[in-house]
This record gives structure tokens, sequence and C-alpha cells, in this order.
């Protein structure tokens, strides 16, 4: 049982610069990964804006700019994006797969309000009550309230709700 535990998190934006179609194709075939449009173009929306989409999330938003494109190519894409561990996959609520393309050990802090997903630095994280344990992976997933959905009346009866 773990008896401790302490946290200092920080909330993380978008990357300054976005990643443009040629670092992204360099990037896949580095990784073993052929360069399809239909990858990049995936991989970008990922990269770029850090959102935590579902699969179904992504294929709507490309299906605009890419019409020939399918949910099997972009399930697919993901699957094999997964297996080269170039993303992620997060689980935050129950049947609900999201990707996520920034690697480094991080957590997410979900709004119960307005369902965004936002990324957390962890600076500091001490666990104790383990010694014995051998610990194989790690998440940090919060849920609450963020400031928008804080300032509005609409989300007031969440507020210290399991605080």
């Amino acid at each position: 049982m773990i008896t401790k535990m302490t946290a200092k998190v920080k909330l993380t934006e978008k990357p300054d610069k976005p990643w443009n179609l040629d670092e992204i194709s360099q990037f896949l075939s580095q990784k073993g990964i052929r360069p399809s449009f239909h990858r990049l173009k995936i991989f970008e929306y990922l990269i770029n804006e850090r959102t935590h989409p579902t699969a179904d999330e992504i294929y709507e938003v490309l299906k605009k700019e890419i019409p020939a494109i399918s949910k099997a190519t972009v399930y697919n894409t993901l699957r094999l994006f997964l297996e080269k561990q170039i993303v992620q996959l997060i689980n935050l609520e129950k049947n609900e797969a999201r990707y996520d393309s920034t690697l480094s050990w991080h957590g997410h802090f979900k709004c119960l309000g307005c369902d965004q997903i936002y990324d957390v630095g962890i600076e500091k994280l001490e666990l104790s009550g383990l010694d014995n344990y051998h610990v194989l992976e790690k998440h940090l997933d919060l849920k609450g309230l963020c400031p928008s959905c804080r300032q509005s009346n609409k989300y007031k009866q969440l507020e210290g709700l399991n605080g």
C-alpha cells in the first residue's frame, strides 16, 4: 500500500514552433516508418495540436482536408505509431482510447466541465511504501475544473468534490 505521495506538477503548453511536413517525414523515416501522405498528416495533427484525440476525432478532422482518408487508415496508422513507440495510448475514461505524441513522462489533467485534456509536467514525485515492489507502469491522471470552467457558474456543483 502506498502510504505517502507528494507531487509538484505544472501545466505544459503546445510547442513554440509547429513541426512542418519535411520534419515529420524525416522523423518518421528515422523511426523506420514509410512517410506516406496520410501518415504525415496524422502525425502532424498529433504533434502540433496536442489535444489527446481519439482515433475518431482524428478521422473527423482530417477527412475535411483529405476526403479519401478512411477510418481504417487512421486506426492502422495509430497502431503502427504505437508499435514504433512514437505515440502513447492514454485511457482517462473507460472505453476511450486517446493518443499522445508527448513521450516524456508527464501527467494529464481532464477538465470535467469542457472535457479538454491538458499535459501536466511532473517536476517532482515522491512515493513511499513500495519498497519491495517493482513498478512497471506509471500514470498521473488528474480530473477537475480548468480556470475557465471554474469561473463559470455552470460547474459550481463540481467544486469541492473529492478535492
